[in-house]
């Protein structure tokens, strides 16, 4: 006898091996897989057609009603499910010799009903063909599960979103994570060998993921442990019924009439208007600020008079992203910048966030004091460095680029100390 769902039970060994020598000399054309599965399939077929046909018809009626107005509040909803995976079976053959578990995995497919009761918790019967596992000798063990459970909703991915117009858990829409905790019966069916349960009661535990539509459509991935024997996970889609509350325009194309207005007798006299104040007469010493090339900075203090409209500039009125930048400095025969120039490129960001769609390419250059190799690799790892720190701030890595020239471009006298002072530079080209 099999031990089956945590049970102790002795096999009748020879009865099996009777049983098959049997159906060998009857030429039995169907294997014991081919059995199996028609235990299977028979027993799945009328909850499976009725749970689809459910699911079809009022599926149908409600996607016919609208869906403005509707409203995230909870409410109790009624809903089906139907789904399908692989079970992992394993009856206690221990106390039998010459019987063993030689394959415990097969096909599995459950129906559900339950009911949505609060925003976290929902309630589900369900009943579950688990499958065979198949014996030594033959022999095979079926299992079928009826059980119920509570579900509890974690968390959901829009619940309580800051910018989310409803909540997932009401409305049990979007990605939500659940755990599952009850209890069922589970009734087994052995081929070749005697099995009996001593616990009739199984304790059923679970974790999944269900992801929600607002038309009622839901699936779920599932992992679910029925006591010791058997574990099943798999795929399910589920179907809530009642649509979601209305808010009350459903039907009607037309606002509710107001009453008409009463006529007054006497109407009050109007307000007398505040007295305005008397501008006051331009002085004769009034000045008008000019600003030939509008870029905000007057024509006295304008270093660039014919800068492009719309091109960004500095306090001088030159464009910002096109020449050198004074105080962009380092601390000698390194990248580091100092902390001038970091209060500096400060206001370069500030002038980026302004002008979005500008892109600058970034340009460094030494004097040519030292090796000419080195300063090349100077002046790449200083271009880099201005790139990490604009964009530590929060300006886009795809909106620059950036290049080292080393001492090749020269634009004073290196031969004295204010020449190679203007050639160690950091530019701004607008790309």
């Amino acid at each position: 006898m099999l031990c089956s769902n945590r049970s102790r039970a002795k096999a009748d060994v020879w009865k099996a091996i009777a049983l098959n020598a049997e159906l060998k000399n009857k030429n039995i054309e169907f294997t014991l897989d081919d059995k199996k599965q028609k235990k299977m399939n028979n027993k799945l077929i009328a909850p499976i057609l009725v749970t689809a046909s459910t699911i079809g018809l009022c599926g149908n009626a409600l996607s016919q009603q609208p869906l403005n107005g509707w409203d995230a509040k909870f409410q109790k909803r009624l809903y089906l499910g139907l789904g399908g995976g692989t079970s992992v079976l394993k009856p206690d053959t221990s106390g039998i010799d010459g019987i063993d578990v030689i394959d415990e995995n097969d096909s599995a497919a459950h129906v559900t009903v339950g009911m949505d009761f609060n925003r976290r918790l929902s309630f589900e019967l369900q009943y579950a063909e688990l499958g065979t596992a198949q014996l030594s000798e033959g022999a095979e063990v079926e299992y079928t599960e009826v059980s119920l459970s509570g579900l509890l909703y974690l968390w959901n991915a829009t619940a309580g979103g800051a910018y989310s117009d409803y909540d997932g858990l009401d409305m049990r829409t979007g990605l939500s994570i659940y755990g599952r905790l009850g209890g069922g019966q589970m009734e087994n069916e052995a081929t070749g060998v005697e099995a009996s349960r001593v616990n009739d009661f199984q304790v059923t535990a679970g974790l999944g993921a269900e992801y929600g539509l607002r038309n009622g459509l839901a699936v779920r991935a599932e992992y679910i442990s029925y006591d010791t024997d058997a574990q099943y996970g798999g795929l399910s889609l589920l179907y809530r019924f009642g649509g979601l509350r209305n808010s009350g325009f459903e039907g009607s194309t037309e606002l509710p009439s107001l009453p008409p207005p009463q006529p007054i007798s006497t109407l009050p006299p109007p307000p007398t208007p505040a007295e305005l104040p008397v501008p006051a007469e331009l002085s004769s010493t009034t000045l008008l600020v000019e600003d030939t090339d509008a870029d905000g900075v007057a024509n006295a203090e304008d270093q660039c008079p014919d800068t492009a409209v719309g091109t960004p500039v500095g306090e001088t009125g030159c464009a910002m992203f096109d020449g050198a930048i004074d105080g962009v400095n380092f601390l000698s025969g390194s990248d580091t910048l100092t902390d001038f120039a970091r209060d500096t490129l400060d206001g370069v960001v500030a002038r980026m966030q302004e002008f979005p769609e500008i892109r600058v390419s970034v340009h460094a250059h030494t004097d040519s004091d030292g090796d000419e190799a080195e300063n090349m690799e100077l002046s790449r790892r200083r271009a880099l460095s201005v790139v990490r720190y604009l964009t530590s701030k929060g300006v886009s890595l795809g909106r620059f680029e950036a290049r080292a020239y080393g001492e090749r471009k020269p634009i004073a006298d290196n031969a004295t100390v204010e020449g190679r002072q203007l050639n160690r530079r950091v530019e701004f080209k607008k790309l």
